[in-house]
């Protein structure tokens, strides 16, 4: 397969597009690489073939020099009262991430809720993961920790999918979440089971998020630190983890309800959940 997607002006886009797009915004200039991704970049040529499209992709991504890819596996298993499985349960976070994490060389962390999928020379560092998913001992607390991280936004809207930024808020305690435990079920490598609770910091039942965080990527953009390319009908876009991380802080410093801007009144800070009340599958914290 040459031609990897068409864009709506008829443009076909090959690896070597890829690759420049994402050397332009420094995806490979640092150690790790994490990356959300959406692949909305255009519609399909005629000889797809969704296996060797992905393939191409992770390979193209891998060349680009960043020497450890971690890409997200939530499955948020145990708020949808199932069990979770690290080798069977499938990923909500989209086709490139479910094809990273099947393939050799790879461990998923035993993380319920926000599992993620890192080369096996990183397995020591995460394997003894916490059971809070966005406090300390979580994958992103570990992320913190590292040196060279950073976030690629292939594809995803960073301000729809930036789940990094509530790991931050749980650092901080900010007072429109809470912590809720869930209990179920975890089904190893081996194939194992045992009982786990797992912890995750959520919004307060009667506060009210934006759709996105849209605002906060423009400031990053204004301000130097995410570098962004159109990529055929969406884009790519990069972050240091460090530069996330004191930026976030900042905002919430300099104004504490910047990720809240509808505001919220003592009697909406309710430590009730918020999630899947009409039935949904849950997706997002």
């Amino acid at each position: 397969m040459d031609t990897l997607f068409i864009d709506k002006n008829g443009r076909g886009y090959h690896a070597e597009d890829v690759r420049v797009a994402l050397r332009e915004i420094g995806a490979g200039d640092c150690e790790t690489l994490f990356i959300h991704s959406e692949l909305m970049f255009g519609r399909a040529p005629e000889d797809f073939n969704r296996k060797e499209y992905l393939s191409i992709l992770y390979e193209t991504i891998k060349e680009v020099g960043a020497k450890n890819i971690i890409v997200p596996t939530f499955t948020y298993s145990f708020c949808n009262q199932e069990e979770y499985d690290v080798r069977a349960s499938r990923t909500s976070m989209g086709a490139l991430s479910e094809f990273v994490r099947r393939q050799e060389g790879r461990y998923r962390t035993h993380d319920p809720l926000l599992s993620i999928s890192v080369p096996l020379c990183l397995k020591e560092k995460f394997e003894k993961i916490g059971n809070h998913s966005l406090g300390e001992g979580s994958a992103f607390d570990i992320l913190h920790g590292m040196d060279g991280v950073k976030f690629l936004f292939f594809g995803a809207k960073q301000g729809e999918c930036f789940t990094y930024v509530h790991y931050v808020e749980k650092m901080l305690d900010v007072p429109y979440r809470f912590d809720m435990s869930f209990c179920g079920k975890v089904i190893d490598e081996r194939g194992t089971e045992r009982e786990k609770e797992q912890i995750i910091h959520t919004r307060c039942y009667g506060v009210k998020l934006p759709e996105s965080y849209e605002y906060f990527e423009e400031r990053l953009i204004e301000e130097g630190y995410v570098r962004k390319r159109q990529l055929g009908d969406s884009f790519v876009s990069c972050l240091s983890e460090a530069d996330a991380y004191r930026q976030i802080i900042g905002a919430i410093k300099e104004n504490p309800n910047y990720f809240v801007p509808d505001g919220y009144t003592e009697n909406d800070l309710l430590h009730q959940y918020a999630m899947g009340l009409d039935g949904e599958r849950i997706t997002h914290c």
